[in-house]
């Protein structure tokens, strides 16, 4: 696998313990998990999501290679909008999560991290066969991205950067000169909070990362957490082998009324169907550890499913997961058993949101 280059602010970091999410090297955390995570959901914090590809699509044929590849119609994308979108393979699975940026010249794409060089591939393959002209790129090398997420980062951008931040709507995207650095910030984020990516050339991003000095820097670890509460998808750590959009709870990335799109008949013939399974979120209130992933679920005797991914919740004070169950079964308030080795829990399902997000309650 081709590996994505380093952030132009690892230099920045000397202490802080990294890890690898597919072709990326990333920051898991600074050094207090716990700190990270409660700037994120009680105050701000910044990231760094330099990790996230950053795909440039461009030429004659741009347009319409994306709307063939994404699952969402990209017609009504201005350039002052953005879209979050599945890219599909043709059984209907998911590839990637992007957002999609209308640039000067075409379209860029921010994947999840460290699913740019393969996003590059996906992409350039798709194109090949429809016989499209289109110049696809990974520009992560080139551009950093820095984000800012909490109930306050909107103050903190307005009071910090530029005070008409704080009016951008959602999805929306602003073009600012900060001291002499050319910003583009989009008001896109992850976990329910108020959040904000910041585009800055990668010669710029260190400068933009310390201009930002009251902001509790936070690692992917936090982050992933924080994304788990809210039921954001984190495709390397939750899609089940062989298991569609659709039995994944994706289907809010999907326009199933599109007239045309890669794994669009998949898709369908899963919708007019239905699915053998789904998954749900559960909770493990006696739990002192992660529910391996694998773990068997079962209702009495019978087994019913099997866990994919585990954290420890701060909001909740307690282990939650995600199960993928016999689709008849998925309800809230299940109750169930999760375990491995001869061991088990009682758990029970539960419906996401799982943490309500502090910003939910802020202006």
């Amino acid at each position: 696998m081709t590996t994505a280059p380093e952030s132009p602010l690892q230099h920045l970091f000397p202490g802080a313990h990294l890890t690898r999410v597919r072709a990326a090297d990333v920051v898991w955390d600074h050094g207090d998990l716990a700190a990270e995570y409660a700037a994120i959901r009680g105050s701000a914090a910044k990231i760094d999501l330099s990790g996230a590809g950053l795909v440039e699509v461009t030429g004659t044929d741009a347009y319409d290679l994306l709307q063939q590849a994404l699952a969402r119609d990209l017609e009504f994308v201005t350039p002052e909008q953005s879209l979050i979108s599945l890219l599909l393979d043709e059984n209907g699975l998911a590839e990637d999560v992007v957002t999609v940026y209308h640039v000067e010249g075409g379209y860029r794409l921010e994947t999840s991290v460290g699913r740019g060089p393969a996003t590059v591939a996906h992409l350039s393959a798709l194109r090949d066969a429809l016989g499209l002209e289109a110049e696809i790129a990974d520009r992560a090398g080139e551009v950093a991205l820095i984000l800012v997420e909490g109930p306050q980062a909107a103050k903190a951008l307005e009071d910090g950067v530029d005070p008409d931040l704080g009016a951008l709507p959602l999805s929306g995207i602003m073009e600012i000169d900060w001291n002499g650095v050319q910003l583009s910030v989009s008001r896109t984020g992850f976990t329910g909070e108020y959040g904000y990516k910041i585009f800055v050339a990668a010669a710029d991003a260190p400068t933009v990362w310390e201009g930002l000095a009251e902001l509790t820097p936070a690692g992917v670890g936090a982050l992933e957490v924080a994304m788990f509460e809210v039921r954001q998808p984190l495709l390397h750590r939750e899609t089940p082998t062989g298991a569609s959009a659709l039995e994944t709870g994706y289907a809010w990335l999907i326009d199933i009324t599109k007239e045309s799109f890669h794994g669009r008949d998949a898709v369908l013939g899963a919708f007019e169907s239905g699915v053998r399974s789904r998954v749900v979120g559960y909770v493990v209130p006696g739990a002192r550890a992660a529910v391996p992933q694998g773990a068997e679920v079962r209702v009495g005797d019978e087994v019913v499913g099997e866990s994919l991914h585990s954290v420890f919740s701060p909001g909740r004070g307690e282990w939650i997961g995600l199960a993928r169950l016999r689709a008849e079964l998925i309800a809230p308030q299940l109750d169930v058993t999760v375990g491995a080795n001869g061991s088990s829990l009682p758990a029970r399902t539960i419906s996401a949101p799982y943490v309500i997000p502090s910003s939910w309650k802020v202006r």
